[in-house]
């Protein structure tokens, strides 16, 4: 038998392979949720000379919360068959491997197994290896869509807050536009005051009533009633219990209850 035979370079190549892709995966996700956008070659953790290893890497993204403790045990496991395969000379086979492994990281590795297969299957365990890199693959995407609808979630606030602030300029305007038209058409003499008075209040009051009807003035009422939005936007982690609800910021409510 060869010596590449013995030393089963095909599934150490295969396993190495798994993990650099895992790597470079797991590198865009942190830099993505650390908010450096620049190309990672040019950071210090990052690049070609980072001293990072991938289990700090992970070890960072439980402490920032972006992946779970059950989503961290299946990166592990697929750590754990790679430092076995490419560390250990003796370690040729998936065979070697298990016995070599504890009996908890052994039971993790069968629930990738498929229904009816055995460990004892080389080819199956294979299979099993390559779903666990699959699924750790599918971990990270999905981490990295869920990043950005998170940005966009924030983009739309931003939107929000300066239509918002658009639309209170115009109308602002449009009122002092009226106002100042309603008295270029009046003459100030002492027995038309109180008429100029009057049509100023009726403008006042038609626009009052004008703002509080507009539907737009109730555009950040559908935001801040979900507590996802609101994590979204100013990235925070964890649950919500102790901050106020839209009602605490709900100025007219507040006004119509103090009354």
């Amino acid at each position: 038998m060869s010596m590449e035979a013995q030393l089963n370079i095909e599934v150490r190549s295969r396993i190495l392979e798994y993990s650099l892709l895992l790597e470079r995966s797991i590198n865009d996700l942190l830099l993505l949720n650390l908010g450096i956008y620049n190309e990672k070659e040019k950071t210090r953790l990052f690049g070609n000379k980072g001293k990072l290893t991938f289990q700090n890497k992970i070890d960072l993204l439980i402490d920032i919360e972006v992946l779970s403790k059950e989503e961290n045990s299946k990166f592990e496991l697929l750590m754990n068959i790679r430092n076995k395969f490419l560390h250990d000379i003796d370690c040729s086979s998936f065979q070697n491997l298990l016995h070599q492994l504890d009996n908890g990281i052994v039971n993790r590795f069968k629930k990738f197994l498929e229904e009816g297969q055995s460990i004892s299957d080389e080819e199956a365990c294979k299979s099993a290896c390559y779903k666990i890199f699959k699924t750790n693959l599918e971990t990270i995407k999905k981490k990295i869509q869920l990043n950005k609808a998170a940005k966009e979630k924030k983009n739309k606030l931003f939107q929000v807050q300066n239509e918002q602030i658009i639309y209170y300029i115009d109308f602002i305007s449009d009122l002092l536009n009226k106002v100042s038209t309603a008295s270029e058409n009046v003459e100030l003499e002492n027995p038309k005051v109180a008429n100029l008075g009057t049509k100023i209040l009726q403008i006042l009051e038609e626009s009052v009533q004008k703002l509080n009807s507009e539907s737009r003035t109730n555009i950040y009422e559908e935001f801040f009633n979900s507590n996802e939005n609101i994590k979204a936007a100013f990235g925070i982690k964890g649950e919500l219990k102790d901050l106020p609800k839209w009602d605490d910021f709900n100025l007219k409510n507040n006004h119509k209850s103090s009354n």
